[in-house]
């Protein structure tokens, strides 16, 4: 049996593009190699495009004090009220088949999402009684193919 050792494989440029590091590999960029975005991970027998398993959108929100505390691909939020806000995504999503999971702190209430889009999605805090109220701590992310 044959066995190659190395320890960085350079690109044309000669910049590191390939490290390996105690049993693993560390690389900065994946492309699919017949296709751009055909990057496969396999598990057993199950074999899946490694951007389907991505959240595309993502942020932490404090609705109390209307501030992002930290999101990705969120152009803006419109907040329309108390408990009820608007997430803008920077880039769009291919069309309206897209899944959105949310949580929030402190209520022991509900969250409902609504009005999902390729540029958009509305999400709502209630407490137990069902009203809208602002949280500290709301969190959603969308999992979704971006245009």
């Amino acid at each position: 049996m044959s066995k190659i050792q190395v320890t960085n494989i350079n690109d044309l440029s000669d910049n590191a593009s390939l490290v390996t590091d105690n049993g693993g590999i560390k690389t900065d960029k994946l492309t699919g190699k017949t296709a751009a975005a055909s990057v496969t991970v396999t598990d057993g027998s199950v074999t899946m495009k490694l951007q389907d398993g991505l959240a595309v959108v993502g942020i932490y929100y404090d609705l109390t004090n209307n501030t992002n505390q930290q999101s990705w691909n969120v152009a803006s939020v419109t907040d329309h009220g108390t408990g009820n806000q608007q997430i803008f995504y920077t880039n769009n999503m291919t069309g309206n088949a897209i899944s959105v999971y949310l949580c929030s702190n402190g209520n022991s209430g509900n969250g409902e999402i609504f009005g999902s889009g390729s540029n958009s999605h509305y999400q709502r805090v209630r407490d137990t009684s069902e009203n809208l109220v602002d949280s500290t701590q709301t969190c959603s992310s969308v999992h979704g193919d971006l245009a």
